[in-house]
């Protein structure tokens, strides 16, 4: 099991656990062997944010995205990433990561309780004991 830790800003961060948002726009992807299993605990960051981890979903897959999409696939990701058209192309080149079965945490959990003292830029691996410690926070 691979954890990793996503700083992603309001309103994208209730978007993913709300179901609506399924693709993650990244710039870069883990390293991951085929079978792996992806655990992304979502750290709301940004001046709105809670500033805390409040939630986690599953990466299911990614996809590169060397240019710009056009058609029904343009509109299926701008739709499924909640953003537009000009937010794609000036992202570009970038990977849309896949996201599944969100659920929010019944409190949110400082980074301090995992031992951080600050975000990472975009995201980051977990230990599995910092995992531990989020997976028991769930209850």
């Amino acid at each position: 099991m691979i954890h990793i830790l996503l700083s992603i800003k309001q309103p994208f961060s209730g978007k993913i656990l709300s179901g609506e948002k399924t693709w993650e726009l990244r710039k870069n992807v883990p390293r991951l062997k085929k079978g792996d299993s992806v655990t992304l605990w979502l750290y709301e960051s940004g001046k709105d944010g809670a500033r805390a981890i409040i939630g986690k979903c599953r990466m299911v897959s990614y996809v590169a995205l060397r240019h710009m999409p056009f058609g029904d696939a343009l509109d299926l990701l701008m739709r499924e990433a909640c953003v537009t058209a000009v937010r794609i192309y000036s992202y570009l080149p970038c990977y849309a990561w896949g996201v599944q079965d969100p659920v929010r945490l019944p409190a949110a959990v400082p980074l301090s309780a995992i031992g951080l003292s600050r975000p990472p830029q975009s995201w980051q691996y977990l230990t599995d004991e910092q995992a531990a410690i989020l997976e028991g926070g769930e209850r």
